[in-house]
Formats: C-alpha cells, structure tokens, sequence
C-alpha cells in the first residue's frame, strides 16, 4: 500500500525558505564584504548584516571570501623583507615563497599573513583638510591607521626574533596579472619582474601631486 505523500504546512514551508536564504546570506556575505571594502573601510549596511551571520558563517567555516579565485582574481600581495646582517650577506626574502615554505599549508599561511596585511593598509594621515572638516572621520582614519602600524611592526619583531642582532625591513608588494590584450601581444611568465611592483606607504595627497 503506498504512503501518502505528506504535505507541509504554509508555516513550515515559509519556515524552510527563511533557512535556506539564511544560509545563502551567510555564503554570499562574506565574499562581498571584500568586495565592497575602500580605503576607510567596509561598507556600513554589508558589515552590519555580515556581523549578523558571523558565528554561523564561522561555525560552517564558509566565512571566505574567495576574491582571489576565478574568474578575475587580481592581484595577489606579498610581503618583502630585507635583512642586513652585521656579518654576513646581504637576505632578500618574499613571502610567500612556496620554494621556502613547505608543507602547502605553510605557503597558505604566510599568503593569507601577506593579503591580510594589504587588506588591512591605512595610507599615513589623516590629513589636515580631514581633521577640520570631519573629525570623527579623522579618529577612524587614525584607528585604522594605528592597527596596521602594530600589525607591521608585529611582523618585523617576529623576524628581528628569528635573526637576533640583524636590521629587518619590510615592503609591500603587488604581483600583478598580465591583461589578456597585452599577453596575447606579448606573452609573458607570471614571475616577470615587470608584473611586480612595489606599494609604497606615503600619504594619498602625495600620490595626487605625483
């Protein structure tokens, strides 16, 4: 004897579509809070909805944002250090560095370090035109600011810590992605010097007048 089908209640099914567009919130959220973030931060109603689904998102471990996957992932950032021994050569290292940094899971550490430290930049500032004009956007600026100076010195105590006794550096670098138009006129390595260049930390003002 066949069952008969059972048939859900319109509360039930609302109920059903509420969780399932929850859950596509929550995968879609965190990609496009990369995406919607400028220079002085996040987007306001993108954050607050994102702070919304976090421990979902965290528990699940979808939390990603994905921005560097197909099909335009951009630039990747890395970071550069030079270290100046008082005996001994001259070191020039990038990380990541997946010649140097072995297993893949150390490679993606040190990537996700580099990206996060992009991600996290404040250029120096604010400037003086902000802080008469709008001070509490000024404060921002210089939280922002502040974080990124402790993340940058963070790193640099960490590698003075592996080379006691040495002067450390550390730079920002951008490895761009060839166009497509320009690869098909000149086909070229994703290593090629041209496609590196170096993020300087100077104010925006300065980058205007240039």
């Amino acid at each position: 004897m066949d069952s008969e089908p059972v048939l859900l209640t319109k509360r039930v099914r609302l109920l059903i579509s509420i969780l399932i567009s929850g859950h596509l919130l929550a995968l879609v959220l965190p990609p496009l809070s990369v995406q919607t973030r400028g220079r002085i931060g996040q987007s306001p109603s993108v954050s607050n909805a994102l702070e919304f689904f976090e421990p979902y998102s965290q528990a699940l471990y979808i939390d990603r944002g994905y921005a560097f996957f197909a099909p335009d992932p951009g630039p990747s950032h890395l970071i550069q250090v030079a270290i100046t021994r008082s005996e001994g050569p001259f070191i020039e290292r990038m990380y990541p560095d997946r010649n140097q940094q072995w297993p893949r899971l150390l490679y993606h550490r040190h990537f996700m370090l580099s990206e996060f430290m992009h991600e996290i930049y404040q250029p120096p500032g604010p400037s003086v035109e902000l802080l008469k004009t709008d001070r509490q956007e000024a404060r921002y600026w210089s939280l922002l600011r502040a974080r990124y100076k402790h993340v940058h010195r963070s790193i640099v105590e960490h590698l003075r810590h592996e080379n006691p006794g040495d002067e450390v550096a550390v730079r920002r670098i951008e490895h761009l992605v060839p166009d497509l138009i320009d690869y098909q006129q000149e086909p070229i390595e994703l290593t090629d010097k041209r496609l590196y260049r170096v993020l300087l930390d100077k104010p925006l003002e300065q980058d205007a007048n240039e």
